[in-house]
C-alpha cells in the first residue's frame, strides 16, 4: 500500500538527531510557556472545562457546579436529568487530569492565595496553576510536532527548526498557551494526525514495515478523534484528511491490505465518536446533542462578513495577529510542488473550516485576543512558510527585508500579547452583540494596537518585577490594568512563582539551544549522505 509520495526519509544518525532536536523543542517550550503561564481563569470556558476535569478526578462525574445564573461567565447547561453540566468538549478536560492531580501536591506549599467570584467559582489557587499548565505541555509538543511534519515533508531541517520557532514565538500560541483554552490542545491533535498520515504515506513508499505504517495510522486517527472531541467543530478539519486517506489507499494500496489500514486510522477515530456520543447522552439525553442547542444551527452571518473579520479586520484578522502567515502565501506555490496530496488536503480542511466559522453568529470567538478559531491550523498554516524561509540565503535584498519585517513584527506582538494584560483595561473596544460590529473594522480601537503601544513600558515593568524584589498586589481573578506582566507571579503576589518563571526561562534558554544544535547536527548528517 502506498498513502502517497514522499521526499527520502530520514535515516540512522540524522533520524535520532531530528527526533531528539523535536524532543527538546517540546521541553523548551513547555518551560516558555509555563513561565508566562497566567494562573488564573478568567473567560468562562475555561472554568466549566476545569470543573469538568475536577469532577471526573476527584467524583468519578462530568457534572458542573457552576450556577446557571445571569452575570455569570462560566454558565452551565442544564442536563436532562436535572443537573449543571458544561457544553464543551470533554478532550480539554480528561487531558488535563494528570496535572489536576499533581497540582496541590506540587504547589499547595507556595501558598497560593484561592479566591472565588461571586457565583462560586473557583478562579485562583494552586489547583487553578497546577491545571492550567496543561496547555504549556500541549503548546510545547505542538510546536515539536510541527518541527518534525515540516522536516518529515523534506523541508531542510533548519528551515524546519525555524517554522517550528515561528509557530511557537511568533503566532496566537503563546498567548493560548498561558490559558485553560482548548485551542492548543486541538492544534496538537491536528499536527499529529498529520504528521501520522505523512509517515505512514513514507512507510508505505520504502515497504520496509507493515507494522510501523500501521501504527501511524493508528496514531493519525487516535490524534483526529481527539480532536473531535476537544471541539466538536474540528469535525470540518479531520473530513478531508479521512478522505485523503481514503481515496490513495483505494487506489494505490494492495487490495488486501486496503480493509486492515483503513481500520488502523477508522477504528480508533470512531472509537473517539462514539465516546463523544456517549457523553453528550449522559449529559442531555441524545447522542448528537453537545448543549450547544440552538447556537450549534446558528450560522447567520454573512460569508464575506466573517471571512473579512477572521483574516484581515483590524481587531480580529488573523493577518493583523499572525503576519508571518504572509510567509506562508509566498511559500504556498513551492510547497504544493513539494506535497500536492498533503497541500490539497490542508486546503479542503482549511477551506471548510473558514466557511463554518465565518458563517457562525459567533465567528469573533468573544471577548477574547484575536481569532481564536483559527488556532488550530497554524501548524498547518505555517508549513509553506517553511519553504519561504528555506529560501532565505538565496533571496534578494527586498526578500530578505520582506522576511525581517514580517519576523519581527510577528515576535512583537506575541511578546505585547504574554507581556500585556488583555483583561481588565476599560479602553479596550470589543466585538460583539454587545458591542458595535465596526469595531472590527477600526484600527484605532484594535486591541492589537493597545498593546504594542504599551509594550516597551510592559517589557521594562516586567524585567524589574522579574529581577527585582518589588513588592507585589493582592492575587485577583480579573486584576486591574496595571497588573503587568502579565504572568502568574505578578497576579498572586508571590516570591515563589518568580523562582519558578525565572528557572522556566532558563530550562528554556538551554533546551532551546540544544535542540538547536541537534537540528543542525541533523541537517548536517543529511546532507553529507548520497542523494537517493
Amino acid at each position: 500500500m502506498r498513502l502517497g509520495r514522499a521526499p527520502k526519509s530520514l535515516t540512522g544518525n540524522d533520524r535520532v538527531a531530528c527526533r531528539l532536536a523535536a524532543a527538546l523543542l517540546a521541553v523548551a517550550f513547555a518551560a516558555l510557556y509555563a513561565a508566562s503561564s497566567r494562573g488564573v481563569f478568567l473567560y468562562g470556558d475555561d472554568i466549566l472545562m476545569f470543573q469538568v476535569t475536577e469532577a471526573i478526578a476527584e467524583r468519578g462525574e462530568v457534572g458542573v457546579t457552576s450556577p446557571a445564573r445571569r452575570g455569570d461567565v462560566a454558565r452551565s447547561i442544564r442536563g436532562a436529568d436535572g443537573g449543571r453540566y458544561a457544553k464543551y468538549g470533554i478532550g480539554q478536560s480528561l487531558v488535563a487530569v494528570p496535572f489536576f492531580l499533581a497540582s496541590r501536591p506540587l504547589f499547595d506549599r507556595w501558598g497560593l492565595t484561592e479566591t472565588i467570584d461571586d457565583f462560586g467559582n473557583l478562579r485562583t489557587g494552586s489547583a487553578i496553576f497546577g491545571t492550567g499548565l496543561t496547555n504549556a505541555a500541549t503548546g510545547g509538543a505542538t510546536v515539536a510536532v510541527t518541527f518534525l511534519l515540516a522536516a518529515e515533508i523534506g523541508l531542510p531541517i533548519v528551515a524546519a527548526f525555524a517554522t517550528a520557532l515561528a509557530l511557537g514565538l511568533g503566532t496566537l500560541l503563546p498567548h493560548y498557551a498561558s490559558t485553560f483554552l482548548s485551542e492548543p490542545l486541538s492544534a496538537l491533535c491536528l499536527a499529529v494526525a498529520f504528521l501520522g498520515v505523512v509517515k505512514a504515506g513514507k512507510e508505505a513508499r520504502t515497504r520496509e514495515s507493515p507494522v510501523r505504517l500501521r501504527g501511524w495510522l493508528a496514531l493519525s486517527g487516535v490524534a483526529s478523534g481527539l480532536a473531535v472531541a476537544t471541539k466538536i467543530a474540528q469535525l470540518v478539519v479531520v473530513a478531508p484528511l479521512a478522505v485523503w486517506v481514503l481515496v490513495v489507499a483505494l487506489r494505490e494500496a494492495r487490495r488486501r491490505a486496503v480493509a486492515g489500514d483503513l481500520l488502523c486510522w477508522g477504528l480508533p477515530f470512531l472509537g473517539w465518536i462514539a465516546a463523544v456520543g456517549a457523553y453528550n447522552r449522559s449529559r442531555f439525553g441524545s447522542f448528537l446533542e453537545t448543549g450547544y442547542r440552538g447556537e450549534a444551527s446558528n450560522f447567520s452571518t454573512p460569508l464575506l462578513e466573517g471571512l473579512g473579520g477572521l483574516l484581515v479586520s483590524p481587531a480580529k484578522g488573523i493577518l493583523w495577529y499572525c503576519p508571518l502567515l504572509l510567509l506562508s502565501l509566498f511559500g504556498a506555490r513551492a510547497f504544493f510542488r513539494r506535497q500536492p496530496a498533503l497541500a490539497l488536503t490542508v486546503a479542503a480542511s482549511s477551506l471548510l473550516h473558514l466557511v463554518l466559522m465565518a458563517k457562525y453568529y459567533y465567528w469573533y470567538a468573544g471577548d477574547v485576543w484575536g481569532t481564536r478559531f483559527l488556532i488550530p491550523l497554524l501548524p498547518l498554516w505555517l508549513l509553506p512558510a517553511g519553504e519561504s524561509l528555506a529560501r532565505w540565503r538565496i533571496a534578494g535584498p527586498a526578500a530578505k527585508a520582506a522576511i525581517a519585517i514580517l519576523v519581527s513584527a510577528s515576535l512583537a506582538i506575541a511578546a505585547a500579547s504574554v507581556l500585556v494584560p488583555f483583561d481588565g483595561y476599560p479602553e479596550r473596544q470589543q466585538v460583539g452583540p454587545g458591542h458595535r460590529l465596526e469595531n472590527a473594522w477600526s484600527l484605532e480601537r484594535s486591541p492589537l494596537v493597545h498593546h504594542l503601544n504599551r509594550l516597551p513600558r510592559a517589557t521594562a515593568i516586567s524585567l524589574g518585577k522579574l529581577y527585582g524584589r518589588e513588592p507585589f498586589a493582592a492575587p485577583r481573578a480579573k486584576p486591574e490594568w496595571a497588573t503587568t506582566p502579565d504572568f502568574a507571579f505578578s497576579r498572586y503576589g508571590s516570591h515563589a512563582l518568580v523562582e519558578w518563571t525565572r528557572g522556566m526561562l532558563g530550562v528554556w534558554a538551554i533546551a532551546l539551544a540544544a535542540a538547536a544544535l541537534g537540528a543542525r547536527r541533523a541537517q548536517k548528517a543529511l546532507l553529507s549522505r548520497p542523494p537517493q
